[in-house]
């Protein structure tokens, strides 16, 4: 299990929160020594040349970098979001999540009154965190994708594809509301 949750904080806020805050901030920190040694590299290879003038192929190249860091850093800010799903009964939503966990091959991580997290191990990316936490009346959903110890921010579609199709089969089998 990749992300450690404090389920109170996650529950309130309606986030996947780490127990510990220098995990919490990790993640970005990654990413911003990434986006700022790319930054050095492009501003000393500017510095190098004998010329120091603007051209539009800098400006376009400096534009995909922005948008680039800008886009990452908003996905990581989406990917801690938790969807609240109502559900009927408690028990019986546990119940299918464990029989679809066991079509699927799904490893259980973490189990326990109030929090099932699921590893995936998919073909195209290191590790998948599929979480459910149970609070009465509600079931709050996140899939993640990691890779390495990181959290990635590039499965964060094929992430919430994942959650969609688990949304589409709590619908259709009738444990949500």
């Amino acid at each position: 299990m990749k992300l450690k949750i404090d389920i109170e904080k996650s529950i309130e806020k309606e986030r996947l929160y780490p127990q510990s805050k220098f995990s919490y901030y990790f993640d970005y920190l990654m990413y911003s020594f990434f986006a700022l040694t790319f930054l050095f590299i492009i501003i000393m290879s500017i510095l190098n040349e004998s010329n120091l003038y603007i051209t539009p192929m800098r400006i376009f190249w400096i534009s995909i970098y922005i948008i680039i860091c800008s886009l990452v850093f908003f996905l990581l800010n989406k990917m801690n979001k938790l969807t609240v799903l109502n559900i009927k009964d408690r028990t019986k939503a546990k119940q299918f999540i464990h029989s679809l966990s066991n079509d699927i091959d799904w490893e259980i991580k973490k189990e326990d009154d109030e929090i099932i997290i699921f590893q995936i191990n998919p073909k195209f990316c290191n590790e998948r965190q599929v979480t459910f936490i149970f609070k009465t009346g509600y079931i709050l959903i996140n899939v993640m994708s990691f890779g390495q110890d990181i959290i990635s921010p590039l499965y964060y579609f094929s992430d919430k594809d994942a959650l969609e199709s688990i949304i589409i089969k709590l619908n259709e089998n009738k444990i949500t509301q």
